[in-house]
């Protein structure tokens, strides 16, 4: 609805419309438009509100910084500060031959230590940077405990290097091998380490404690004498000696005389193989002295043979020659089968007569 002013009432009379100028200012006009532009002034509501924004970012701010300071020096004082946490028992647990004196030195912890202060991971390193330990674990058990568990690795093998002067059964120059071909040394010369097969090589670089070997042959050496273990452990075969020839090939003495070559990347196959063959020769009654399972097919066998170096009957083994050819096996007694015999009967006629 439009205001009403003097002016217009003015209209309303004309003896009174008269006497005013069309061109006066009207005082009661609502709006005034002047010439300058008048800055805007904010509102009281406006400015309260950014004061009340502006503090609690501010008291945000501030319990930010406080809450983790108070918090660390809270931990400070309940953990490092505490006697409760110092260091009364040391557990150390080991499953091979390394000392509990030596191990807590190389941890270098000791009783009266604050256990909060103790850095676990740098614990676990210097433990595992022994040639010895396989893997370690470091765990505080408060209020006043720390357990340190140990696992050693576990020697298969004997490393012998003529060449360098490395030779089994010497603790200050010989090296034990782990599975994995891992070089450490002997600790404690007892029974268990004299009786471990050795692996000879001729062409492998000096070698050093805590390294892994990187010769094919050695490695396959290790694996061979695992495998073979496993394969023939109810015979109670065990593995003496594995020498690397060359690149290609090793030779494995056994514990009943028997000495086999295998391919140095097949050796899964030659076990296979080997074991037909001893099978047939459980049959046969025949003994058997060296065979080359690295060929797949006409593999070289030997045998020993009986001389009567009396008339009592007294016999004596004789090696036979090694010849390039394949020596025949006997017919076994009694066949496996009537018709064609068995799947192992065929594949050992194809390995040893080439098909």
């Amino acid at each position: 609805m439009r205001k009403k002013s003097k002016r217009g009432n003015a209209r309303k009379f004309g003896l009174k419309a008269l006497f005013f100028s069309r061109h006066v200012d009207d005082e009661t006009e609502w709006f005034r438009f002047d010439e300058g532009t008048v800055a805007a002034k904010s509102s009281p509501r406006r400015r309260i509100r950014r004061r009340l924004l502006f503090t609690k970012v501010a008291a945000i701010a501030c319990v930010s910084v406080s809450l983790p300071l108070a918090a660390k020096w809270g931990y400070g004082e309940v953990f490092f500060k505490n006697d409760e946490f110092v260091l009364k028992t040391l557990q150390i647990q080991t499953d091979g031959v390394l000392q509990v004196d030596r191990l807590a030195e190389i941890a270098n912890v000791a009783q009266g230590m604050n256990l909060m202060d103790l850095d676990l991971g740098q614990i676990q390193s210097q433990l595992e940077n022994l040639p010895q330990v396989e893997k370690a674990h470091v765990a505080r058990e408060l209020p006043d405990r720390l357990r340190l568990v140990i696992r050693e690795r576990v020697p298969v093998a004997w490393l012998s290097v003529p060449p360098l002067g490395i030779r089994s059964w010497d603790m200050e120059r010989g090296f034990l091998l782990d599975e994995n071909g891992h070089l450490f040394r002997c600790l404690d010369l007892n029974d268990g380490m004299k009786s471990l097969p050795v692996v000879e090589s001729f062409q492998i670089s000096d070698p050093s404690e805590g390294t892994r070997v990187e010769s094919e042959g050695v490695l396959a050496g290790l694996s061979l004498i695992l495998e073979s273990e496993e394969r023939f452990a109810e015979e109670g075969l065990l593995v003496r000696e594995v020498r690397v020839r060359d690149e290609w090939a090793v030779e494995c003495d056994y514990s009943n005389g028997v000495r086999v070559t295998f391919g140095v990347y097949d050796h899964a196959r030659g076990l296979d193989d080997l074991a037909l063959i001893f099978d047939r020769m459980a049959e046969s009654g025949r003994t058997l002295a060296s065979v080359n399972v690295a060929a797949e097919k006409n593999i070289p066998v030997t045998f020993v043979v009986s001389a009567s170096t009396d008339g009592d009957g007294a016999s004596q083994a004789v090696e036979v020659t090694p010849t390039p050819t394949s020596g025949p096996l006997a017919p076994a007694p009694q066949p496996r089968a009537a018709h064609g015999g068995t799947d192992e009967e065929k594949h050992l006629r194809s390995i040893l007569k080439g098909g």
